[in-house]
């Protein structure tokens, strides 16, 4: 039977595909046996962060460098209607830029765990993308909240802000088995001795971060209790729209005092 090796720092797991494609089928998802990779985990290793899995990169420094590739070769494709003036509307011209650059820029930005570093790059690129569009190059100045006015946008880590609630309370609302749930969980199980080093910034530290915005509240995101009772909230889609707006308001009150 083919199986499929993968390592960790603890141990070695040997698991048969063809077991693993059983479980999948029971949430309507397949596995080709043929085309199913072998990717190695391990402390010290980096290789896996360049596995690529349903079109994004695992690490997500790696997948934030090639979106920005294929994003800006996107917007190359489309350098002659960015130059043509007056002859296409701005509004057209956003609309086009939203639907064939920025999707690709956004594809699964929801899972990125971001560094405060990281979000400020982010920014400043899809500005640069921004000026792009409306043909706006030096010595023309613009503020950055007036090219957000003019284009109707906001913040790129605003965008990627919501896009990571809108996943993470889509994922709560889920059966509790299936493996995304299972891996959240399994993060707040502490299971021999932590790794030395700095901390890393995983996607439960961000959204602890993103909760910790909130004036009034003790919401937080630091132990499986602190899970359930956001995952009872989730169940409310309204409760949760809610949450996802004073997360936001929060996020962008902290940018405006930068």
């Amino acid at each position: 039977m083919p199986r499929c090796i993968f390592y960790n720092a603890k141990q070695q797991l040997d698991i048969d595909i063809e077991e693993v494609g059983k479980v999948l089928e029971k949430y309507n998802l397949q596995v080709n046996v043929d085309k199913t990779e072998f990717t190695n985990l391990s402390k010290g290793e980096t290789n896996w962060q360049t596995t690529k899995k349903v079109g994004t990169l695992i690490g997500d420094q790696e997948d934030i460098e090639r979106r920005k590739q294929l994003s800006s070769a996107a917007l190359v494709k489309l350098k002659n209607v960015w130059l043509k003036g007056d002859k296409i509307t701005k509004n057209t011209k956003l609309r086009l830029y939203k639907a064939l650059v920025k999707s690709v820029l956004t594809y699964n930005c929801g899972t990125w765990a971001l560094t405060q570093s990281q979000k400020e790059r982010l920014n400043a690129f899809h500005r640069k993308q921004l000026k792009k569009v409306l043909n706006i190059k030096y010595p023309v100045k613009i503020t950055n909240s007036s090219l957000y006015n003019k284009c109707n946008e906001r913040p790129f880590s605003i965008f990627i802000l919501e896009s990571r609630w809108r996943l993470f309370g889509h994922i709560l609302r889920r059966d509790s088995q299936i493996p995304a749930n299972q891996a959240m969980s399994g993060y707040f199980v502490t299971e021999g001795s932590k790794f030395k080093g700095r901390p890393l910034t995983t996607l439960p530290v961000v959204l602890n971060r993103d909760l910790s915005r909130i004036i009034n509240s003790n919401l937080q995101l630091k132990s499986s209790h602190d899970l359930e009772h956001l995952r009872s909230i989730a169940q409310q889609r309204d409760e949760w729209t809610k949450l996802t707006a004073r997360i936001r308001e929060a996020a962008e009150a902290s940018q405006s005092e930068h």
